[in-house]
């Protein structure tokens, strides 16, 4: 658990390949997400299985359900970019697969907005995807030409207002070389973008954040070691005031850690899970 208010005191990448810690930070996300809606308290409960496996999707409450759009899966040593969408519905506890996407999804940044939900920036796999996606109450998932103007994967992100933050990531899923320490707000009334003061740590990639008031809570993350040639997790946590326009330090993450599951639970926890650790061995990564 984490307090918000706490201040600092003192060939395939293999970030992209699937592992039993990746499906860990999956399951509590969703987990956590049924939980918090539902006011849930007391101890853990299995609930039914996403319809196929994924990763790298983005989720969101939408009224009654649990929408979970795009993502990626491992088959035959191949990784394939998804269309699918699915909704897990809180009183039945069962999933719906609903309408599929015009295109493959991954890696974008989502927030639920009003009683639907916007989603934007991201990858089909093969280009930064363009424009972006609006859920409606009806989950009905409707396509906006507008979305950001800079290739935006791999972002931590959030909405705070009418401003959908972006900070870090890169302009591929693959170009783990290419990550930024940039922040960017998208207005997603207006399409305007402007530029944010940037993140306060090295450029990165892959770390959580969670909306808690005015403020985009960041946890983690990682950045790229180019002399050995692979991605190092890290502690950093820092909190983006829109009213402010500045950062501040968070006290660091205990571990290292990047693929965090972020939930907000009131204004002063934030239940913070799974991702992955350094790890001695190669292929463990989320």
């Amino acid at each position: 658990m984490f307090h918000p208010r706490n201040r600092r005191r003192q060939k395939i990448p293999s970030h992209m390949r699937s592992s039993s810690m990746k499906n860990y930070a999956v399951g509590v996300g969703l987990i956590a997400l049924a939980c918090q809606a539902s006011g849930a308290t007391g101890s853990w409960q299995a609930l039914a299985p996403l319809p196929e496996p994924n990763a790298a999707f983005v989720c969101g409450r939408v009224g009654g359900s649990i929408v979970v759009l795009g993502g990626t899966n491992w088959a035959n040593g191949r990784k394939n970019w998804l269309q699918a969408v699915h909704a897990f519905d809180l009183e039945t506890l069962q999933w719906t697969t609903l309408a599929p996407l015009t295109q493959p999804m991954a890696y974008s940044v989502a927030s639920e907005r009003g009683a639907g939900m916007i989603v934007a920036g991201g990858t089909t796999g093969e280009a930064p995807l363009s424009g972006a996606l609006r859920v409606e109450p009806t989950l009905q998932v409707v396509s906006l030409k507008a979305g950001v103007a800079t290739p935006s994967v791999l972002c931590a992100g959030g909405l705070v207002g009418d401003q959908l933050i972006f900070v870090g990531g890169t302009d591929s899923a693959v170009n783990v070389a290419g990550f930024r320490r940039d922040a960017f707000a998208w207005d997603v009334r207006t399409g305007e973008q402007r530029a944010l003061p940037p993140y306060p740590e090295p450029a990165f990639g892959i770390g959580s954040a969670v909306v808690v008031g005015d403020e985009l809570l960041v946890f983690g993350g990682c950045r790229f070691d180019a002399a050995n040639g692979k991605v190092v997790n890290l502690t950093g946590a820092h909190a983006f005031s829109v009213t402010r326009n500045q950062w501040r330090d968070l006290r660091p993450m205990i571990h290292a850690a990047r693929a965090l599951t972020a939930v907000r639970l009131d204004d002063r926890h934030v239940y913070l899970a799974g991702g992955a650790r350094d790890d001695p061995e190669p292929d463990s990564c989320s």
